[in-house]
């Protein structure tokens, strides 16, 4: 059966992204490291459509409300508390956007979109936008990650130009007082840092903050590698992780001393023990299943695991798109 343009377009993303990984040795994610409960996975909310191919996922902490971003139509989808089914909040090619990749919510309610050349903010009460905030070279982007600290500053990573950008809160708030546009800043360069990869490879990726801003995490998508973000001094130090690799990490979670990864390549999910300074990881649990379908985003939802499941480069698909639920690493 011929693909529909949707399809060719998430798979040559899922080649591309197999290509970055082509010269590194992708080790084989085992439950070696795993307790002794046998890993569960199961779907928890469907999401619409036979095209979204959804790539982050976040909650509104006033809500309970998910929010899921769909790489294939640049939709994004609703999941009220509780519910198992998500109806489409942002419809496709809202704003001119036919992909979307990260997203947030933040202490305000508002909506955070990343496409591959900017951010855009919504009100989560109307879906109405409020601001936007583009790349200072958008031809040349890829916008995945974004993280915000408690001070309100927003981070994102650009996946191809091994940059970190920071929006200051006052920076965000001027702008969507006046509705506006601005321009986003580098905050962290790390091209000195980042190891040598082919042209073209997705590097930095899930971006996480710590629960008062002191570090940033993010992770490179190509090398395995993590990387110690200091927002008070600009400081880049690369994070010394044994016990495992975190090779194809795409979105993280981070939860007081453990920094959870999901590994897209090859299915899995990592957890890892981060030092008391966060200059080293040791990886805990390590876990691989097919039926994580090629995983690309991780939170915590009603105190349980839960997994976007994105099927990029599915030669079948398992519909509906769905998140799942899982136990057991």
């Amino acid at each position: 059966m011929l693909l529909t343009a949707a399809r060719r377009r998430i798979t040559a993303c899922a080649l591309a992204l197999a290509c970055a990984l082509v010269d590194v040795a992708l080790a084989p994610v085992t439950d070696a490291h795993a307790g002794a409960e046998a890993l569960t996975v199961a779907r928890a909310i469907a999401l619409p459509g036979n095209q979204a191919y959804p790539e982050s996922m976040a909650t509104d902490p006033a809500t309970g409300d998910l929010y899921i971003t769909s790489f294939g139509t640049g939709a994004v989808y609703r999941a009220r508390a509780g519910q198992t089914e998500a109806e489409t909040f942002l419809p496709a090619g809202t704003d001119g956007r036919t992909q979307a990749m990260g997203t947030t919510v933040d202490r305000h309610g508002r909506l955070w979109v990343d496409d591959a050349s900017g951010v855009t903010v919504y009100d989560t009460a109307d879906g109405t936008r409020l601001a936007r905030f583009v790349s200072p070279t958008p031809g040349d982007s890829l916008l995945d990650d974004i993280a915000l600290t408690p001070d309100g500053t927003a981070y994102v990573t650009d996946s191809l130009l091994q940059l970190v950008y920071r929006l200051p809160a006052a920076t965000i708030e001027d702008t969507i007082a006046a509705a506006g546009t601005a321009t986003l800043d580098v905050g962290f360069d790390l091209n000195s840092v980042v190891a040598e990869h082919p042209v073209g490879a997705i590097t930095l990726n899930g971006i996480e903050s710590d629960a008062d801003g002191t570090y940033l995490i993010t992770a490179d998508m190509t090398s395995g590698e993590l990387f110690r973000l200091e927002p008070a001094t600009g400081g880049i130090r690369k994070i010394t992780v044994s016990g495992g690799a975190l090779l194809s990490a795409d979105g993280l979670l981070w939860e007081k001393d453990q920094l959870w990864a999901a590994q897209f390549a090859s299915d899995g999910v990592t957890r890892v023990a981060l030092s008391a300074d966060r200059t080293t990881a040791t990886v805990t649990a390590q876990v691989s299943d097919g039926a994580l379908q090629h995983p690309t985003a991780l939170l915590r939802l009603g105190g349980s695991l839960h997994v976007l499941r994105s099927q990029f480069g599915s030669a079948t698909l398992d519909l509906p798109f769905s998140v799942a639920k899982v136990s057991g690493v």
